[in-house]
């Protein structure tokens, strides 16, 4: 069976596998199998201890393939003690255990910006386990390596980064999934740092909220946004817009017109941008931030509630809030199609949304079969790997000549 399937890219075949479980005969089994599927380095360890031993001292780090029950130290417990080190390697997880602790588990990985290839249930299959290990290839190609012992930036490199205009945006298409129409972009942060090179998103947004530089970031990323869409304009329609604001900033009491102006003076409309509002932390005063919030809405901007389902208060936020549309993490997105429990979940937030006349989009599109699913279920639109990887604005301009519209959703899978 296995001898049908096609091969693994080389750098899957290449990094190491290691395989944790207490049973010697799930290791064998596990083995065997990756072995036929030509992994040069398979490696074994009985307990989350001895693998986390073993991890601490290679500078290569491998593939994880991780049962959760164990003695000593079980399969949680190594995994949150990988996220601590910063030890961002591929895991796949392997149990026999309810497809709830499993989700359970998937979702404390992806919290901790781990690599999750999947999940598999025992007794493991060969072709599913083969799929997984293609998942990790696909990581690679779309340019998303694991990360291993990474030096975290401090608040002066990130200082001098925003001064040395270090930090710009790319831009990621959202696709009506009705249509396969462009109806916009949404504007990512990125650094290249002059001493470590690229520096992830999760490490320095954190950074420049704790450190009051959130602000400063914001703006600069959005004036750079701003002279970008009007470079756009030229291709006919201009798009459409989204930029991610933390809600801590709406309490500010001049920040919603500093917004106002920064567009008027650059000639565009509050009506060509959506601001997608996360929740790093409660409210810390409503009603100043509802105030900005109304002025916002009163100018034209759109108000997208991020994440949706991951915030502190989320169902209560939607009831205060002027928004206009809803965006669902990418974790009730993610092989909705194969999980019963994440379908169930997806289903509501789309239901959600339909109630509350907002338009739903739906982040970390990846494969068909989750584009498929969400037009199944009556998703509006979505963004996602499956239709384009962030780039950057001189990749985004011939992007958008070529692909500003599609008559058909059938058109991007045929690609």
């Amino acid at each position: 069976m296995l001898d049908q399937l096609p091969e693994l890219a080389p750098e899957v075949r290449q990094r190491p596998v290691l395989v944790i479980d207490d049973s010697l005969f799930q290791r064998e089994l596990m083995c065997a199998l990756l072995q036929d599927m030509g992994i040069s380095t398979v490696l074994q360890a009985q307990d989350g201890q001895e693998a986390l031993e073993m991890l601490r001292q290679w500078e290569s780090i491998p593939t994880l393939i991780v049962d959760l029950e164990m003695p000593r130290m079980d399969g949680i417990q190594l995994l949150q003690c990988l996220a601590d080190e910063q030890i961002h390697t591929p895991v796949i997880i392997a149990s026999g255990r309810e497809s709830g602790l499993i989700s359970t588990v998937e979702g404390m990985l992806q919290a901790n910006g781990m690599p999750l290839l999947g999940s598999l249930s025992k007794p493991v299959s060969g072709t599913e386990l083969h799929r997984l290990l293609g998942v990790q290839g696909q990581l690679v190609a779309n340019g998303r390596p694991a990360r291993s012992h990474v030096s975290l930036p401090t608040e002066g490199e990130l200082r001098k980064a925003l001064d040395d205009n270090q930090i710009y945006p790319n831009y990621q298409p959202k696709i009506a999934l009705q249509t396969g129409r462009v109806i916009g972009y949404e504007v990512l942060a990125r650094w290249q740092s002059e001493r470590s090179g690229f520096v992830s998103p999760v490490d320095f947004i954190p950074l420049a909220c704790r450190s009051g530089l959130l602000a400063q970031l914001t703006f600069q990323l959005f004036a750079q946004a701003l002279e970008h869409q009007r470079q756009l304009r030229q291709f006919g329609e201009t798009p459409c817009m989204a930029i991610n604001l933390d809600i801590s900033l709406l309490a500010e009491r001049s920040f919603a017109e500093q917004m106002i102006q920064q567009v008027r003076l650059a000639g565009s409309s509050p009506a060509q941008w959506i601001l997608e509002v996360t929740e790093s932390s409660l409210m810390k005063d409503p009603a100043a931030t509802l105030a900005s919030v109304g002025r916002l809405r009163l100018a034209g901007f759109g108000l997208s509630i991020d994440d949706y389902g991951t915030g502190f208060s989320t169902l209560k936020q939607l009831s205060r809030l002027p928004f206009t549309e809803l965006k669902i993490d990418q974790a009730f997105v993610a092989d909705a199609h194969r999980n019963a429990r994440a379908k169930g979940i997806l289903r509501s937030a789309i239901e959600m949304g339909r109630n509350l006349n907002l338009p739903c989009v739906a982040e970390g599109i990846e494969n068909e079969a989750d584009a498929r699913l969400l037009l199944q279920l009556g998703c509006y639109a979505g963004q996602g790997y499956l239709f384009s990887r962030p780039m950057s604005v001189e990749a985004l301009l011939p992007w958008h000549r070529e692909h500003f519209s599609y008559s058909s959703l059938i058109q991007w899978f045929a690609r």
